[in-house]
C-alpha cells in the first residue's frame, strides 16, 4: 500500500460518528442508569430517616399522656393518665435508684403485622405511635424501643428497607437501605422533681447507718411490695 493509500485512509472520517457511539454510548448509558438508580437509594434513606424522625418525636413529645394525638398533640378535656402512672407504668422510681425495671427497655418490633396500642405503659405508647406510622405510609421494617434511667429517657428508632436492586448492592455491598433515629423525652417540670428526689434520697444514703447499698436495698424491697 501506497503512502498516499494510507494517508487517505486515516484522513478518511466517514464512520467516526458510528465507532465514537458505539465505544462511548454504552458508559454514557450505563452511568447515567447507575446515578439514576443511586439517585432512587438515596431518596429512599431520607424518606426511611424522615420517617424515624417522625416516628421517634411523636413519640417522645405524646409520652406524658398516652390520650394525646401524635400528631397534634391535643387530647379530650380532662382524660390523662394516672396520677401516679411515672411510678408504676413508667418506673420512674426504679429507673433513679437504679433499681431493675420492666420498662427500663421496653420494645416493639414495627412491620406489617402490628397491632395498635391503648393504655398507658410504656409499650402501648410505642405500639400506638408505630401503628399510626404503618398504617399510614410504608416505613419498612425494624423496631422502635423505649430506655428509661431516670432521669434521662430515650426512644430509639431503627428501620430498614429490603428494596434494593441488584447492581447496587452489588456496588455497596449491602442489600438493604436502614435509619437509626433517637429522642428525648423532655419534661422540664418533671425533671425538676426527679432532680431533688435524688438529691433528697442521695443525702439519705450518705448519712444512713447500713450503708449507701442496704438502704437501697430496703427502698427496692419497699417497692416490691407495693407492686411497683
Amino acid at each position: 500500500m501506497s503512502g498516499s493509500t494510507r494517508a487517505g485512509c486515516w484522513g478518511n472520517s466517514s464512520g467516526s460518528i458510528t465507532l465514537e457511539a458505539s465505544m462511548v454510548f454504552p458508559w454514557v448509558f450505563m452511568m447515567t442508569f447507575l446515578l439514576l438508580l443511586f439517585s432512587l437509594f438515596i431518596s429512599q434513606g431520607a424518606f426511611l430517616y424522615y420517617s424515624s424522625s417522625i416516628m421517634a418525636e411523636r413519640t417522645a413529645f405524646s409520652w406524658s399522656n398516652s390520650a394525646k394525638e401524635t400528631s397534634t398533640g391535643a387530647y379530650p378535656s380532662g382524660q390523662y393518665d394516672g396520677l401516679y402512672w411515672r411510678f408504676t407504668d413508667d418506673s420512674l422510681v426504679q429507673g433513679l435508684f437504679g433499681l431493675v425495671s420492666d420498662n427500663k427497655d421496653s420494645s416493639v418490633v414495627i412491620g406489617p403485622g402490628i397491632t395498635e396500642g391503648r393504655g398507658s405503659k410504656a409499650e402501648d405508647k410505642l405500639r400506638k405511635v408505630a401503628f399510626e406510622m404503618v398504617t399510614s405510609r410504608k416505613v419498612g421494617k425494624g423496631q422502635i424501643s423505649y430506655f428509661n434511667v431516670g432521669v434521662k429517657r430515650n426512644i430509639n428508632v431503627d428501620l430498614t428497607s429490603g428494596w434494593l436492586v441488584k447492581p447496587l448492592g452489588w456496588l455497596r455491598g449491602q442489600d438493604t437501605a436502614s435509619a437509626s433515629v433517637s429522642a428525648l423525652v423532655v419534661e422540664p417540670t418533671e425533671f425538676l422533681r426527679s432532680f431533688d428526689l435524688v438529691r433528697y434520697y442521695a443525702a439519705k444514703m450518705k448519712v444512713a447507718k447500713e450503708g449507701p447499698t442496704e438502704y437501697r436495698n430496703k427502698i427496692g424491697d419497699v417497692l416490691k411490695k407495693r407492686g411497683l
